[in-house]
C-alpha cells in the first residue's frame, strides 16, 4: 500500500512559526527580559546567548533551562534540548510543557526506543498522560510499528476523550497511511471536541490540500485568520496555498503581515524565498536561504529550492549537493531528479545525468522532458542509439511536442538516418506548419541527402504551409546555393536584403556569396553597415572577427570586439572572445583586466574565470593560474579545459605528484574517461621516462581488466615518443589477447607510420573477412590504399562504406577524389556535389573545385577553390590547386602570388614541385 511522508507527524506548530506565550514566571532578570524581547523579533540565536547567560548565573532556574531547550530545538540542535528538557523537568517546571518538549528531542534524534523507555504513563494526570502516549505512538511510527502507534493513539484518546492532540496524531497517521477518510473523521471529532482549536483548523487545512481542495483549505484558513489574527501559522499556510494557486499579491499579504509581526520567522522567510524564485530573483531568494540556512534540513522542500537557486546563480556544486540530499529525502519525487540532472548537464557530466535519470526510466514512471532529458544526455555521449530510444518514448508520451520532435531528428541525422529524421520532420511541420525553426530543420535534413529533388520537395512544402516569408526565400537562396547557382543565390539574397534589411540570415548569405566570388570588400561593407548601428550584433560579430583572424587581420578583430564590448559590456561572449584574442595578440594584461573589471553577473560568470586562468598563464604568473584553474576544477571537476591546464603547469612546474593526483581525483569522478589514462601515463613519461610510462599503463590496465580501451595503452606510449614500430607490436600483443577493432586500428596505424604500409593492409584485410561490418576498420583500409595508390582497391572500400552510411561525407569526398583520378569525371562531380552540399567545408570545397577545374568548369572552380584556399590556413596543396585555377582562368598575377606561397612552405612535398614548375612558367611568360 502507498504511504505518504510523515513530514507533518511531529508534535508542536511548524518550525519558527509558533507564537511566543510569556515567560511562566515573571521575574524580571536581565538576560530572561532580553531573552523574551530576542524572541519576539524572532532573533532565535541572540535569545540563546541570553538563556545559556541566564542558566549560567541561575542554574536551578527550571524556567531558563526550558526555554533554551526551546530555543536549543529551533536551532536544529536536539541534543541539548534533551538536556534542557531533562533539567527543567527535574527542577519542577511545568511537565506539561517539559515532557513534550523532551519527546520532541528524543524524535528529533530518532532516538525512539529510549523515548519509549523513559516516557510511560503514571496514571495521575490524564492530560499528562495523553500527552506521553501521543510521543510514544510517534516513536512507534519512528520504528516502522504502525500497530502499536495506532493502539497508543488510541489509548490517549480514551485517557483524555476530550483532548485535541490524540485525534490529529491518529489522523497523521491514517495520512501516512493514505487512508484520508479516517483522517477526516479524526480532524472532525476534535472540531467536535474544541472548534476553536488552532491545530484542529490547521490540520484540516492541511487535509483539504492534500485532497487539492485548495479552495476549501483556503476558506477554513480565512474562517481561522477571522476569529484569531495572531495566529501566524495559519497564514503561513494561507500564503502557501496563495502561491501554488497563483495568487501571489494575497501571498505576499499574509506574508508581510507575518514578517512584521515576527521578522525572523523562519518559514516566512522561506516563503519570500520561493516568492523570489518564483520572480527569478535568485540573488535575493539565496540571501533569504542563508538567513535560515541552520533550518534548511528541516523545512521539507528547502534543499530543492537551494538546489534551483544555486543552479540559477551558477553555483553547481552546491546546487548538486542540495539535489542529493533533497532527493536522499523524497527519492520519489520526479522534479527533483529532473533538476539534478539538468545541474550535471551543466557541469559537462551528462554521464552523471544519464545515471541519475535511468533511474526514473527503469522505475516506469518517467514524463516527457524525463525521457527527453535523457535523450539529450545519451547525444551529449555519443551514444546515438540510446539517444533515438528516449526521444522516441518522449515523442511517444508527447505526440504533439515540437522541440522533441526537432530533436529526435536531429539524432537521426547524427545517426546518418537523413530519411528517418525527414520523415519525423515532415510530421513535425504538419503539427506546427507555422514555426520557421521546424521548416528549416527539415530543409536542411533533405539538403543533407545530397539529393537536390529531396530538398527541392522540401521547400516546396515548407513554402506550402509557411508561405512566401523571409525564411522560406532565405531556403530557396541556400537551394541555389547548393546547385551552385551562384549569380541565382545572390539575386534572391539581395532581394531579400533590399526587402527587409534587419533580416540577418540573407545579409550573412549574401556576403558569405559575394566572398565566394572574391568581392571580399563588398561582403565586408555588407556586414560592418550593421555594426556601425548596432556593434554587438551576433552572428555577424562573430562572423566577420572569424574572417578577419582567418586573413591574419588580428587587430581587425580586436578593434570589433572592443567596440562591441563598449556598446554592450555585460555580453559574456563577446568579453570572452576578445579577452581571448588579446591573448592572441600578446596583450594578457588587458584580458586580465577584463575579467577583473567584469560588471555584475558577469564577475563570475561561467568563462571568465577561465579567460583569468589562461590570462595569468601568458604573463608567466604560473602561480596564480594554478590556484586560478584549480578554483574552476572544485567548482566544476568535469571541466577537462582547467584540468588540463592544470596538469600542463604542474608538470612544468616539475610538481608530477600533484599533477597525478589532479588526473587520480578526475578518474574518480569520470570513471573508464581513456583520456585520463594517458593523460597520467603522459605525466610519468615526462617525470622518469618511457619505462615508468609503461609500467603505469600495465598497472592501470591491469586495475580494469574489463576496460578494452585501456589494452591500447602501452602501444600509445609509444606512439607519444615516435616509436611505430614499438607501438604496432604492444598493440598486435594486446589483439592477441583481446581482438577488437580498437586494437587492430591502432597497430595499422603504428604499421603505416612505420613504412610498413603493405603489412597494414594486410592486417586491415584479414581483420574484414572475419568483421566485414566493422566501418572503422573499412574507411581506414580505403585510406591506406589511397596512400598506397592502390585506387582500384580503396574505391570499393569507400564504397561498401557509403552502402552502409550513404551519407557519410568524408567516404563521399574521398570517392569523389578516388573516381577523379581514374578518369570517370562525371560521377565525380556528382559525389563531390553531395559531399559539399552536406559538409561545405575547406576538404569538401577542395575536392569539387578541383574536379570542376579539372573538367573545364573554370568559373566554379575558382569560387569553390578561393573558399577552400580561405578556410584551410594555408595549406599548401589546396592554395596548389586554387593557384592552377587562377592560371588557367587567366589570372596570372593572382596565381604567381599562390604558387609563391606553397613553394615557401618548408619540407617537400609533390605539389611544391608543381608549383615551382607553374611559376617558372609564368615569369617566362609561358
Amino acid at each position: 500500500m502507498r504511504t505518504r511522508s510523515l513530514g507533518w507527524l511531529m508534535m508542536g506548530a511548524w518550525l519558527g512559526a509558533y507564537t511566543l506565550a510569556p515567560f511562566g514566571t515573571a521575574h524580571a532578570a536581565d538576560y530572561m527580559a532580553a531573552a523574551r524581547d530576542s524572541m519576539k523579533k524572532g532573533d532565535i540565536r541572540a535569545a540563546q546567548i541570553d538563556l545559556r547567560n541566564a542558566v549560567r548565573n541561575d542554574p536551578q532556574n527550571a524556567e531558563a533551562h526550558y526555554w533554551l531547550g526551546r530555543v536549543d530545538f529551533e536551532l536544529g540542535d536536539p541534543v541539548a534540548t534533551q538536556r534542557e528538557a531533562i533539567a527543567a523537568r527535574d527542577r519542577g517546571f511545568d511537565p506539561h510543557q517539559a515532557v513534550p518538549l523532551l519527546a520532541q528531542a528524543l524524535l528529533a534524534q530518532n532516538q525512539f526506543q529510549e523515548l519509549l523507555d523513559t516516557l510511560k504513563p503514571g496514571g495521575k494526570d490524564p492530560a499528562l498522560d495523553a500527552a506521553i502516549l501521543v510521543s510514544r505512538g510517534y516513536a512507534e511510527v519512528g520504528l516502522k510499528r504502525p500497530e502499536d502507534a495506532q493502539k497508543s493513539f488510541a489509548e490517549a484518546e480514551q485517557v483524555a476523550p476530550n483532548a485535541v492532540e490524540p485525534l490529529l496524531a491518529d489522523a497523521r497517521l491514517a495520512v501516512a497511511r493514505a487512508d484520508l477518510a479516517r483522517a477526516q473523521a479524526k480532524i472532525d471529532r476534535a472540531l467536535e471536541a474544541e472548534p476553536k482549536s488552532v491545530e484542529a483548523r490547521l490540520a484540516k487545512a492541511q487535509l483539504l490540500r492534500l485532497k487539492n481542495d485548495i479552495p476549501g483549505a483556503i476558506a477554513v484558513l480565512d474562517a481561522l485568520i477571522t476569529d484569531q489574527p495572531g495566529v501566524m501559522q495559519a497564514r503561513l499556510d494561507r500564503c502557501s496555498l496563495e502561491l501554488a494557486a497563483g495568487k501571489n499579491d494575497a501571498a505576499r499579504a499574509d506574508l508581510d503581515v507575518v514578517l512584521k509581526t515576527t521578522p525572523g520567522n523562519v518559514q516566512a522567510i522561506y516563503l519570500q524565498a520561493v516568492m523570489e524564485a518564483q520572480a527569478r530573483n535568485y540573488k535575493a531568494a539565496d540571501a533569504d536561504l542563508e538567513r535560515i540556512s541552520p533550518y534548511v534540513s528541516r523545512i521539507q522542500r528547502a534543499y530543492y529550492l537551494l538546489a534551483i537557486v544555486k543552479e540559477q546563480l551558477g553555483q553547481l556544486e552546491q546546487a548538486e549537493d542540495a539535489a542529493q540530499k533533497y532527493l536522499g529525502r523524497s527519492p520519489n519525487d520526479l522534479a527533483a531528479y529532473k533538476v539534478l540532472a539538468r545541474i550535471q548537464f551543466a557541469k559537462h557530466r551528462p554521464d552523471q545525468a544519464i545515471d541519475t535519470l535511468s533511474k526514473v526510466a527503469e522505475s516506469g514512471k518517467g514524463d516527457p522532458e524525463t525521457y527527453d532529458l535523457l535523450g539529450r544526455a545519451y547525444a551529449a555521449t555519443g551514444r546515438a542509439a540510446e539517444a533515438v530510444q528516449a526521444f522516441s518514448k518522449a515523442r511517444d508520451l508527447a505526440p504533439n511536442d515540437v522541440g522533441v520532435q526537432t530533436r529526435l531528428a536531429s539524432e537521426y541525422m547524427r545517426m546518418g538516418k537523413v530519411d528517418a529524421a525527414m520523415t519525423d520532420l515532415e510530421h513535425t511541420l504538419t503539427l506546427a506548419p507555422k514555426i520557421p525553426a521546424v521548416g528549416e530543420a527539415l530543409f536542411f535534413a533533405a539538403l543533407a541527402t545530397g539529393d537536390t529533388s529531396k530538398a527541392s520537395d522540401a521547400l516546396a512544402k515548407i513554402r506550402a504551409a509557411q508561405g512566401e516569408t523571409d525564411v522560406v526565400g532565405n531556403l530557396e537562396g541556400l537551394f541555389k546555393l547548393a546547385q551552385l547557382d551562384i549569380p541565382g543565390a545572390q539575386a534572391t539574397f539581395s532581394g531579400l536584403v533590399a526587402k527587409n534589411p534587419d533580416f540577418m540570415p540573407a545579409r550573412i548569405n549574401l556576403a558569405r556569396v559575394l566572398a565566394m566570388q572574391g568581392k571580399v570588400a563588398d561582403a565586408e561593407t555588407l556586414l560592418t553597415a550593421v555594426l556601425a548601428k548596432h556593434p554587438a550584433q551576433q552572428p555577424i560579430l562573430t562572423m566577420l572577427a572569424s574572417t578577419y583572424v582567418q586573413a591574419n587581420r588580428l587587430p581587425d578583430a580586436i578593434a570589433l570586439l572592443e567596440r562591441a564590448h563598449a556598446a554592450e559590456p555585460n555580453q559574456l561572449r563577446v568579453t570572452l572572445s576578445l579577452g581571448d584574442l588579446y591573448i592572441r595578440a600578446g596583450k594578457p594584461q588587458q584580458a586580465l583586466d577584463l575579467t577583473l573589471n567584469a560588471p555584475g553577473d558577469n564577475a563570475n560568470a561561467t568563462g571568465i574565470p577561465m579567460l583569468r586562468a589562461a590570462a595569468y598563464a601568458a604573463l608567466g604568473q604560473r602561480t596564480d593560474a594554478r590556484t586560478a584553474y584549480a578554483a574552476i576544477l572544485k567548482q566544476d571537476p568535469g571541466n577537462a579545459v582547467a584540468r588540463r591546464q592544470l596538469v600542463g603547469l604542474l608538470v612544468q612546474a616539475g610538481d608530477y605528484e600533484s599533477a597525478r593526483n589532479v588526473i587520480t581525483n578526475a578518474m574518480a569522478n569520470s570513471a573508464r574517461n581513456y583520456q585520463l589514462y594517458l593523460d597520467y601515463v603522459a605525466i610519468d613519461l615526462k617525470a622518469t621516462g618511457l619505462d615508468a610510462a609503461l609500467a603505469s599503463a600495465d598497472q592501470l590496465q591491469a586495475q580494469d581488466q574489463d576496460f578494452a580501451d585501456a589494452r591500447a595503452l602501452k602501444g600509445d606510449v609509444y606512439m607519444m615518443v615516435n616509436r611505430p614500430a614499438d607501438a604496432a607490436n604492444a598493440y598486435a600483443a594486446a589483439a592477441k589477447a583481446a581482438p577488437s577493432s580498437l586494437l587492430t586500428t591502432r597497430e595499422a596505424t603504428a604499421l603505416v607510420k612505420s613504412g610498413r604500409a603493405d603489412d597494414a593492409a594486410k592486417l586491415l584485410v584479414a581483420w574484414l573477412a572475419k568483421h566485414p561490418d566493422d566501418m572503422t576498420a573499412t574507411k581506414q583500409a580505403s585510406e591506406v590504399a589511397i596512400s598506397a595508390n592502390r585506387l582500384d582497391v580503396a574505391k570499393t572500400y569507400l564504397e561498401q562504406v557509403l552502402k552502409t552510411q550513404p551519407h557519410d561525407t568524408v567516404a563521399l569526398n574521398n570517392l569523389a577524389w578516388v573516381l577523379q583520378h581514374t578518369g570517370d569525371m562525371a560521377r565525380a562531380e556528382a559525389l563531390g556535389r553531395q559531399a559539399y552540399i552536406l559538409a561545405p567545408g575547406a576538404q569538401t570545397a577542395d575536392t569539387l573545385g578541383w574536379i570542376m577545374v579539372s573538367a573545364g568548369d573554370l568559373r566554379n572552380g575558382v569560387m569553390l577553390l578561393r573558399q577552400a584556399a580561405t578556410e584551410a590556413h594555408g595549406d599548401p596543396r589546396i592554395v596548389y590547386h586554387y593557384g592552377v585555377a587562377l592560371k588557367d582562368s587567366g589570372d596570372r598575377d593572382g596565381a604567381k602570388k599562390q604558387f609563391t606561397a606553397v613553394v615557401a612552405t618548408k619540407g617537400d612535398f609533390k605539389e611544391k614541385a608543381e608549383a615551382q614548375k607553374a611559376l617558372d612558367a609564368l615569369s617566362k611568360g609561358s
